[in-house]
């Protein structure tokens, strides 16, 4: 059922692609905080720099044209040909291509490396033997000179409740690039709440719902919130894996952000009955879309296309509706999305495989708010995704809007572990992001013998892992591990075994530990034009001696 729907709906994915930046909800985020609120107003540095953006033109970016022309939509708007003259140059393998602001006419029936980088997130193309660039197998990448003024912030946090405001950068284009979060505290753990003022909590369904959702709202205007809440955080891509992993709204949202049109569907599903609403799927054979049931009838939500559709007396049409009257599609010539209602009309016209379904997916209630422990770094990096979790058609490029963490932990004493037998030490990990490489290094102690590692998905079956010993520091990887799971991996059991019988406590004086993981950088609030005012929650409450939390922020400016 995903064939047609990823031919109707590219255009999400092309509009979505180069905003990284979370929707606003609600209020500007202008009024006075409450009085048990710590207001912090930090200290913005700034520097001017100058430097090349390459941005790297992914097959899945590219669409074909006419004749020997293709179209490559971009993640990052610079100044272009149709109102000036891009300063932009396009790389094949690293060379130049030799005829930049070419006419569309000689780029489509000439080729040979004509092209024209058109608007600020379109580029209009040749390869340099006329070729097909999404199959050559020819390296693409579009170079842009860019003065930017690099900013920065850092603060300390040790209120339960902070808000954090910066002003407004109006008339700019803002891109985020880090944000970095310690806990310096050298005893407590804490967990965090981050988020924009006056934007929807993503931090479990419940969370969701209650930001989105008012007293008294009848089952239609609590359907047509969830179904905005999906069209404003998540674009169509191809879904990390083709089971239930993005089927949990708080995956799906922080994790990714990113999913077909099944996805959405059934995340409007869960949120639907988490509500209190009876909610389905149907699948049209080639699209899917959700229903509602509410005042004795079913009503169709679409969040991937964007849409539902009134009937003449005002009322939500259902699916079974719509393919009795097609005419409420077909009113006008494209959805919201760009895509032809004539074509979506066809499929719920075509009703012999349309089916529908309550299947309940199966997931957990998760709940997304990061736990650090004492001496944990963790920073989320916003400019590009060097690695992704994907299950589920490995082979389409990497997904337009995705970012890289790392977790930086040490545990500094093994005897705080698990110990099942005496000369075992267990640890078990567990992280609300999906996990995509981990390196372990134990500091040994002085004349102490290395330990074995093993590593488990549920504490009962082991994975011995290959180690290096260099200067009293062993190595391992939990790479090829994560790999080699089924599915998403957030979390693990670690086992140091001694085979003489003692206490890997006494062996291994520290265990350093680095982890990459994938976030969704719409759902983890940062800088933009307008409303940076953030809200941190600490839980629980640090004490009066405490060190804090160092949060840092960093962005870029382009003029």
């Amino acid at each position: 059922m995903k064939l047609l729907s990823q031919f109707l709906c590219p255009t999400v994915m092309l509009l979505t692609s180069f905003v990284p930046f979370s929707p606003v909800w609600g209020d500007s985020g202008t009024q006075a905080a409450r009085p048990s609120v710590k207001t912090v107003r930090p200290e913005i540095r700034s520097q001017t720099k100058t430097g090349q953006v390459r941005e790297l033109i992914t097959p899945a970016a590219i669409t074909h044209e006419i004749g020997v022309g293709y179209v490559a939509r971009l993640k990052l708007p610079h100044e272009a040909d149709s109102k000036s003259r891009s300063t932009c140059i396009l790389l094949e393998d690293g060379q130049p291509l030799p005829h930049p602001h070419a006419l569309h006419k000689l780029i489509r029936e000439t080729g040979k490396g004509h092209y024209s980088h058109w608007t600020p997130t379109t580029l209009y193309f040749s390869a340099s033997d006329s070729s097909d660039p999404r199959t050559n197998g020819h390296k693409y990448e579009l170079v842009c000179p860019e003065t930017y003024t690099e900013q920065s912030a850092q603060f300390v946090l040790t209120d339960a409740d902070s808000l954090i405001s910066f002003p407004d950068i109006s008339g700019k284009r803002v891109q985020p690039v880090k944000l970095v979060w310690e806990n310096r505290d050298p005893q407590q753990r804490i967990q965090l709440n981050w988020k924009r003022q006056g934007a929807p909590d993503l931090s479990s369904q419940q969370a969701m719902l209650t930001s989105i959702l008012k007293p008294g709202m009848t089952d239609e205007e609590k359907s047509l919130a969830i179904w905005k809440f999906l069209v404003d955080w998540r674009y169509h891509f191809y879904p990390a894996e083709p089971g239930d992993e993005v089927h949990d709204p708080v995956k799906f949202l922080n994790v990714y952000g990113y999913g077909f049109c099944d996805d959405c569907a059934s995340n409007f599903a869960v949120l639907a009955r988490k509500a209190g609403v009876r909610s389905r799927i149907w699948g049209l054979s080639g699209h899917v879309v959700a229903e509602a049931f509410y005042d004795g009838k079913w009503h169709m939500f679409d969040p991937d296309h964007e849409v539902f559709y009134r009937n003449d007396q005002g009322v939500i049409a259902s699916v079974e509706e719509l393919a009795q009257h097609p005419e409420l599609i077909t009113k006008t010539p494209l959805d919201p999305i760009g895509s032809p209602s004539q074509a979506i009309a066809g499929l719920y016209t075509t009703t012999a495989d349309n089916r529908p379904s309550e299947r309940k997916p199966a997931i957990r209630d998760s709940n997304l708010a990061p736990t650090l422990e004492p001496g944990d770094r963790l920073e989320f990096d916003y400019t590009t995704a060097q690695d992704v979790h994907r299950r589920n058609m490995p082979d389409e490029g990497f997904p337009p809007v995705a970012g890289n963490g790392t977790l930086k932990r040490s545990i500094t004493k093994l005897e705080s572990l698990k110990q099942p037998h005496p000369h075992q030490r267990d640890w078990h990990f567990t992280w609300p992001y999906v996990l995509l490489k981990g390196a372990l290094e134990l500091k040994l102690a002085p004349g102490q013998s290395a330990p074995t590692i093993s590593v488990s998905s549920n504490g009962t079956s082991w994975t011995p892992l290959e180690t290096t010993l260099n200067a009293e520091k062993l190595t391992a990887s939990l790479d090829a591990w994560i790999k080699q799971q089924p599915t998403a991996v957030y979390g693990f059991y670690l086992r140091c075994e001694n085979t003489n019988g003692d206490d890997p406590a006494a062996s291994v004086a520290q265990l350093n530990s680095e982890f990459l993981f994938q976030f969704a950088p719409r759902a983890l609030a940062h800088m933009q034009n307008k409303n940076n005012h953030f809200e941190m929650k600490l839980s629980p409450p640090l004490p009066a001696s405490s060190q804090g939390l160092a949060v840092q922020l960093e962005w870029k400016v382009v003029e």
